[in-house]
């Protein structure tokens, strides 16, 4: 199997890491049971909950616990994308020099 881009696949840890990392912060930012999402405040289970890096990967950020806070699948993707914009951008402006 090819994958394109870059990939934290082993950054993020094992389902164990994963799942304990979601209920930490559940506990930390919300009631153990819910909890907001840091950018629009949506409600989040540990259904709903992804875990959002504030300094991402592509930067050097780890899933530290003083790098995560809790996001929704759609603000989550929106943040990547716009990194994502800003790397291709930054590759063009390299690239042409």
């Amino acid at each position: 199997m090819t994958y394109r881009g870059t990939t934290n696949r082993n950054a993020r840890g094992s389902s164990y890491n994963r799942r304990t990392r979601r209920a930490w912060l559940l506990s930390t930012f919300g009631d153990g049971e819910t909890a907001p999402c840091y950018r629009c405040g949506t409600e989040l289970d540990d259904s709903t909950l992804t875990v959002d890096r504030k300094i991402p990967g592509c930067e050097g950020g780890t899933y530290r616990r003083d790098n995560i806070r809790p996001a929704c699948g759609s603000c989550n993707s929106e943040t990547g994308g716009q990194l994502g914009g800003e790397r291709r951008r930054a590759r063009k402006v390299r690239d042409a020099a």
